[in-house]
């Protein structure tokens, strides 16, 4: 497969760069689109490159080809990844075998820093299985003359690969590997004789790493029969730092499959060597280290790699009468004795078992014991362990010194697990014991990291770790702590989740700490950086390539160093609640106290629920959360409730204030809020304001603006001096922020003076976009707005002037310009014209009729009242006349002696009644009469 996929690329890129000589060496452009379009037709990927360049000179006869900046990237579930990244690739050919015989003689392929990232999906694909083949040709469709391809020699330079299989948890790294191959690949049976150097060599599997950043070096003579594709390596010696390690090797792959038959051993060798695979040991002095004892090292892989299987493994590691210590130091590690195990005959990962039978050592006469079993590691692992004795670190940090780290205190366990890890989570199987940490202190001078643990116990049961006791420091931030953590098998074992709950009570937690701790640790690094490539440009042009790389190293390191420098770094595997409680937190100039609630750690996301803090003075309420997924640029959302909130306080402090309320230096006053904040957060968690998005409303308590030079210049403006005492009556208002804008909901603002209609926005850039209306009454106005408009009043009616009107005037005030230079411009205006563009005269003219509108409609108002006065006088008169008469006429009719007398005083009486009712009627229409006749000639005035 890998054979066919190299000359599958190979092939397609030399092919078209041939045709494309074929047709002209001018055409530089054609010879890269050709090439790039010719080999995306053949891959289930996309490649691309910067430049090509073709020399015949450079190594005559041979043909030369370079190839700048060439990338695979993948496709579908592949898209986003890189399979590789080759800065140089350089192809010698022989142009001949190609003009003459229809072959292609690649003499030597060298590829320069190239990147490779091998990857295996859960379900077994791979991202190097690019190569789309084409139609099938039958036998007689074949040409006679098949091209061929043949390969002398290859070679990587200061390349890294990088290969990830996740459907069997296993990945290494290769950093800094130079490899090169010779031999006649024209031939299907011949030697390929190999040179490999690795400066850095890691190896997991299942989350565990057991090999880390080991330098290796294999010279291996490799057997080629590509008539059945078998390869074997025999009696070769790969060196892990000082550790040689004999293997014989033998690799088929008749299909699609690879068979395997790997035995490697160490038997019986100086467990000094052994020692070299320790980075601590190996990274320290590793030439004054002195040991004694031996250790015996072998293992296996026999079978079938596929997509849906892999080969059976095993190893078998041992460690007699060990003990090593350092020239200087007289404390070192004694009676080291360790028998490990590990086993899988059939490749399936579940049927693997790791038996660490024995493993004990002693520092300072304190012994240390551990053991270990393990079977079914993915279904349901069955665990056996025990771990007993004290670890002093004081010791260690002088058994094995670490540069710029000193450490101490003391770590006490003795705990024992025997069952399936389903049954710890159900509370059952055996689980128990301690753990019991003293004065631990930790501190690096490089990272500026300082840990510090007074006091800690813990104990385990089935189900929980209990912490009962933890009393510390990190970063200058004192804690105490307590709760349980659930799932810690498997977080130990696999590197599964682990779930917990957690109450934090601390003094002060100090994050500006960590902060300056990072920058410090970043401006070493760049300041090494620079020094390294200083010097390696003064070493001439020999290290041009090494300069570049250092300086593109530097660079990319420390634009990551920065980039991550503040932000909080989350476990993906964690899941914590935390009820906390924290007096005061520290972050850049702010100081938040008294805050408590809930928060979660899960994800890579912190949650924050029913949070209560005191910050600039004010009383917050916060729900919302922020995400620090890895590789993604971190957001936040939340929903605030802010009371008491001084505006000064909240321009000093908040960059969202600052940005989009400048006008909040200079005001005075309180506010309340309400909002909720989504966006973007850069890399010290600070808003990307062009991503945030508000919507909430407010509050104005006692707000004024009589510190304000822009509030200033507009009472200059205006002339209205009233404006000076202007003081503002609670207001609520609506807003948002969104796309780099604030927006206001146009509102109602009521003060001592007047009404105020406000609508309007500004921007992140400063921009201005606001209108103010209001009612100003005529005779306040000072302005140059109020002469001119005198003057058109006396040329339409001498008798109306501005002291005169006595109704209110529109005042329109537009403010356009930025928050540094604001333009102001007032337009005096009546109620029928408020877009704030009529002229002078014009707005004279409307002053007058409105003026004239306002006294008719007095004249009205006065004859009205006059007219109703008249007919409530006439309703009183003849009501009075009509009780008068009634009362007579019914005192008539009672005084009558007999009936032939009341007869004759009932008619009269009615005879009175209807006399007294026409004569109430007549003066009620004489009244009416009369006001109409008065409302009439107040019309016609």
């Amino acid at each position: 497969m890998l054979k066919k996929v190299l000359f599958s690329i190979v092939g397609i890129i030399l092919f078209s760069i041939l045709a494309a000589m074929g047709v002209s060496f001018i055409y530089k452009n054609e010879i890269k689109n050709l090439i790039t379009r010719t080999a995306n037709e053949k891959l289930r990927a996309n490649f691309q490159f910067e430049d090509a360049s073709i020399s015949l000179l450079r190594h005559f006869p041979s043909l030369s080809i370079e190839v700048e900046n060439s990338s695979i990237i993948g496709k579908n579930e592949f898209k986003n990844d890189t399979l590789s990244q080759i800065p140089k690739l350089t192809i010698q050919i022989a142009p001949l075998a190609y003009l003459l015989d229809n072959n292609i003689e690649i003499q030597e392929v060298i590829l320069e820093r190239a990147q490779l990232n091998l990857i295996i999906l859960p379900n077994g694909k791979m991202n190097w299985d690019i190569y789309q083949p084409g139609p099938q040709v039958a036998p007689s469709e074949k040409s006679d003359q098949a091209m061929k391809i043949s390969l002398d020699h290859y070679q990587f330079i200061d390349s890294d690969i990088h290969y990830n299989d996740n459907m069997r948890g296993f990945a290494t790294q290769l950093i800094q590997l130079n490899h090169e191959g010779s031999g006649d690949f024209s031939q299907d049976i011949f030697t390929l004789k190999t040179s490999t150097k690795v400066e850095k060599l890691s190896l997991e599997f299942l989350g565990k790493t057991y090999l880390s950043e080991v330098k290796s070096k294999l010279e291996a003579p490799i057997e080629m029969n590509f008539s059945k594709m078998e390869f074997a390596f025999k009696n070769n010696d790969l060196f892990l730092n000082d550790l040689p390690i004999h293997f014989d090797a033998w690799v088929a792959m008749p299909d699609t499959s690879i068979d395997l038959d790997i035995k490697f051993h160490a038997l019986q060798s100086p467990l000094k060597d052994f020692l070299s695979l320790i980075p601590l040991l190996y990274q320290n002095s590793f030439k004054d280290l002195q040991a004694s004892g031996e250790f015996a090292l072998s293992g296996y892989a026999k079978g079938k790699m596929n997509g849906r299987s892999m080969p059976g493994f095993g190893m078998e590691l041992r460690i007699s009468k060990g003990a090593f210590s350092y020239t200087q130091v007289p404390v070192g590690v004694k009676h080291m004795e360790m028998n490990l195990q590990i086993d899988n005959s059939d490749g399936i990962v579940d049927h693997t078992v790791v038996d660490l039978k024995k493993f004990q050592l002693s520092m300072n006469n304190q012994p240390i014991q551990a053991n270990l079993f393990l079977k079914n590691p993915i279904s349901n692992p069955y665990l056996k362990a025990s771990l007993k004795g004290v670890l002093n670190l004081g010791e260690i940090a002088k058994i094995i010194p670490q540069k710029n780290t000193q450490m101490s205190g003391s770590i006490q366990s003795d705990v024992q697990l025997d069952g399936y890890v389903q049954d710890f989570k159900q509370a059952k199987g055996k689980a128990s014991g301690y753990f019991k940490a003293h004065q631990i202190q930790y501190d690096n001078s490089e990272t500026k990291q300082k840990i510090s643990i007074q006091n800690a116990v813990a104990s385990i049961n089935p189900k929980s770790l209990v912490i009962s006791t933890l009393e510390g420091n990190v970063a200058n931030t004192p804690f105490t702590a307590s709760g349980s953590l659930q799932n810690y098998v498997l977080y130990f074992l696999k590197n599964d989740k682990i779930t917990g709950n957690i109450t934090l009570k601390s003094p002060l937690v100090d994050l500006n700490s960590r902060r300056r701790s990072r920058s410090s640790t970043t401006a070493q690094n760049d300041s090494r950086s620079n020094t390294t490539t200083q010097q390696n440009s003064r070493s001439g042009n020999a290290a041009q390539q090494n300069d570049s790389r250092s300086t593109t190293t530097a660079s990319t390191a420390s634009t990551a160093s920065s980039a991550s420098s503040a932000a909080l770094q989350i476990p993906k595997n964690i899941d914590f609640t935390l009820q906390s409680s924290i007096d005061k937190i520290l972050f850049k100039d702010l100081v938040i106290s008294q805050a408590k609630g809930e928060i979660r750690l899960a994800d890579q996301v912190l949650s924050m629920d029913n949070l209560s803090f005191q910050l600039a003075n004010a009383s917050w309420k916060s729900t919302g959360s922020i995400s620090l997924k890895e590789n993604q640029h971190p957001t936040v959302q939340f929903a605030f409730n802010i009371q008491d909130l001084n505006i000064q306080e909240a321009h000093k402090y908040f960059s969202l204030v600052q940005k989009f309320a400048p006008i909040a230096a200079t005001a005075q006053g309180k506010v309340h809020v309400d909002f909720s904040y989504s966006g973007s957060l850069e890399a010290d968690l600070s808003p990307d304001l062009m991503s945030t998005t508000v919507v909430g409303n407010m509050d104005l308590v006692d707000f004024n603006l009589k510190n304000s030079a822009s509030f200033n210049q507009l009472v200059s403006l205006t002339q209205w001096n009233q404006l000076k005492n202007l003081e503002l009556k609670p207001t609520h208002l609506n807003f948002q922020i969104k796309q780099g804008r604030l927006q206001f909901k146009p509102f109602e603002v009521q003060t001592n003076l007047t009404k105020f209609h406000v609508n309007g926005s500004n921007g992140l850039d400063q921009s201005l976009e606001y209108t103010i209306l209001t009612d100003i009454p005529a005779k306040t106005l000072q302005s140059g707005v109020a002469a001119s408009l005198n003057q058109q009043l006396a040329k339409l009616n001498p008798n109306i002037n501005l002291e005169k009107i006595q109704q209110a005037l529109k005042m329109q005030i537009t403010i356009r310009g930025t928050a540094q230079k604001p333009q102001f411009k007032v337009n005096v205006i009546n109620s029928q014209a408020t877009n704030g563009n009529t002229s002078v005269a014009t707005q004279a003219k409307e002053l007058v009729k409105q003026e004239a509108k306002q006294q008719i409609n007095k004249q009205l108002d006065d004859a009205k009242i006059k007219a109703e006065a008249m007919k409530k006088e006439a309703e009183v008169i003849s009501q009075k006349l009509r009780q008068e008469a009634y009362a007579n006429a019914d005192r008539l009719v009672e005084e009558a002696k007999n009936p032939f007398a009341k007869i004759a005083a009932q008619k009269i009486a009615e005879r009175l009644k209807k006399e007294a009712d026409r004569k109430a009627d007549a003066l009620l229409e004489e009244a009416d009469k009369k006001a109409q006749e008065l409302m009439e000639k107040a019309r016609q005035n």
